[in-house]
């Protein structure tokens, strides 16, 4: 019998193993000698396997003092580092080809009072880097912006408008687009400039966000930006929502009091259509995304037959995906599926008619099968003060999985509860999250000590220990402490990790109150 049990945690012990055998973890040395905080910002990772990347570091979380710009080889080792000044600039992206690596950079010339994006490029051997303008427009075309520095992440910058967009490559590199919302005589417009892999422009709009629909008996109506995605022909598409006589609210009369809009531009042309759905379901988040051909919005909705006055604000029924063509842009299937009594119970260790809660999303994947995996999490913030005093709560994760066809795949529950006052503790908590072969990652900073509800579903409390988490094609669930040497006494930032190519991450850590680099890899 005593054979029996040691054969049977030998075994458990190598299927283990087995499971996490597949996960690679680098880590950089520790830099003592840096005298300032930092957060990274991007990663690229070139052919070679060198990464580039891309810190800030600051004497105060809301005043960024410049840029430490990094290489590094495959093991993490630094090769090189120079640092980039904020002086009415920010850099908002990083870029590589085959023999250079280019910073992307928004600034400001007092003297020829303009905004304008410039290139800083570089051979990545030397970090000598050379600017040039590659865009400008009066400052009158925009709002006041004079928080250079501050991160685009809700928790930096509560109190400043921001007036940037977007900035979005298509995926196989060749181009780039971003967006600016600028001043008309109307209000508002979108500013959406693409540009090939030289950074030379290719094509520029300007999309009036004030629509006159038929229904709103030719009222002009604010359009709301949901987000924007390019494709590999260089097409970009974004998503608005406007609301039935200026009233923010999602439904009136147990009716959606909104539309959708989609927008389209290329070199040759930009088009706008009304996004045609049948169903009366009220679509609380809808966001687009794309793979090669395909073209997709998916989110999260309520049942009008379920909603009330805090409906419009809170509470979600279950999942949506609609297909979209990408040339005429009219919708050809569209799915509402509701959350199971399984999902329901997991959630609540019982069955509710809703998920009665806040959610943010934090990502969308479109596999190779078109399937979509959505990610959120529930968010809820505490302001105490005008100078951003808060206490920001990250509790569940929830994850859902939905085929081309529109079929629920599976909905998972991942019970987490992390909370903190600081801007200092934000890095550490959340989660960090990826795709490969079907099967989806999370990365989640918990206590050793699990703990056990009800309904016998386990709960990642706050703590410094790294776990993996794993939902596979079918939604089975398997979690797993990851111990490793080179990283047992650092504590990973996982709300900032970089996604550096398909499936690896990167992120900054931190041992002993001091900064390093962990890459965690498939």
């Amino acid at each position: 019998m005593r054979n029996i049990i040691f054969l049977f945690f030998v075994l458990f012990g190598a299927m283990s193993y087995a499971q996490l055998d597949s996960l690679k973890i680098s880590a950089s040395e520790i830099f003592k000698d840096e005298k300032y905080k930092t957060t990274l910002l991007f990663a690229k990772e070139d052919t070679n396997g060198d990464i580039f990347t891309v810190r800030n570091y600051y004497s105060s979380l809301s005043n960024p003092k410049g840029y430490y710009i990094e290489h590094y080889n495959k093991d993490l080792k630094l090769l090189k580092r120079t640092t980039v000044e904020v002086n009415r600039n920010e850099i908002k992206g990083l870029f590589l080809t085959e023999d250079s690596v280019i910073l992307l950079q928004f600034q400001y010339n007092y003297k020829a009072k303009k905004y304008a994006f410039a290139t800083l490029t570089s051979s990545k051997e030397d970090f000598n880097f050379n600017e040039k303008e590659i865009y400008a427009l009066d400052r009158t075309r925009l709002n006041k912006y004079d928080h250079f520095g501050i991160r685009s992440e809700p928790e930096y910058n509560l109190h400043h408008n921001n007036t940037m967009g977007d900035i979005v490559e298509s995926e196989n590199g060749d181009f780039l687009a971003l967006n600016l919302f600028t001043k008309t005589k109307e209000g508002m417009a979108l500013l959406v400039i693409a540009f090939n892999k030289k950074f030379e422009k290719i094509y520029e709009y300007e999309f009036e966000s004030i629509i006159s629909l038929k229904e709103s008996a030719n009222k002009n109506l604010q359009l709301e930006y949901l987000n924007m995605i390019m494709d590999n022909e260089g097409r970009v598409y974004f998503l608005g929502r406007v609301f039935n006589n200026g009233d923010i609210v999602l439904e009136k009369k147990d009716a959606p009091n909104y539309y959708f809009i989609l927008f389209s531009a290329d070199p040759v042309s930009k088009k706008q259509q009304l996004i045609s759905i049948e169903s009366n379901n009220i679509i609380r988040s809808l966001q687009l995304v794309n793979n090669a051909e395909k073209l997709a919005a998916v989110g999260l909705y309520t049942n009008p037959s379920t909603t009330g006055f805090f409906s419009n604000f809170m509470g979600y029924s279950g999942v949506m995906r609609l297909n979209l063509d990408s040339k005429s842009l009219t919708t050809f299937s569209e799915s509402f599926q509701p959350f199971s009594e399984k999902f329901m119970i997991e959630k609540y260790g019982k069955v509710k008619e809703k998920l009665k809660t806040f959610l943010s999303y934090r990502s969308t994947f479109m596999l190779e099968n078109d399937d979509v995996i959505i990610n959120a999490e529930e968010f809820e913030i505490y302001i105490a003060d005008k100078n951003a005093g808060a206490n920001r709560i990250y509790k569940d994760i929830i994850s859902c999985r939905i085929n081309s066809n529109g079929e629920l795949v599976w909905a998972k529950n991942i019970n987490k509860k992390q909370n903190a006052w600081s801007l200092h503790n934000i890095p550490f908590l959340s989660y960090a999250s990826t795709t490969k072969n079907n099967i989806s990652y999370y990365f989640v900073n918990a206590a050793s000590d699990l703990k056990v509800l009800k309904n016998n579903e386990v709960e990642f409390k706050e703590g410094p220990r790294l776990y993996l988490l794993k939902i596979y094609e079918t939604g089975a669930f398997r979690y797993d402490k990851i111990l490793f040497p080179d990283i047992y006494n650092a504590h990973l930032g996982l709300r900032f990790g970089v996604l550096l190519n398909e499936s690896d991450i990167l992120v900054q850590a931190e041992s002993n109150k001091k900064p390093m680099l962990v890459k965690l890899a498939f």
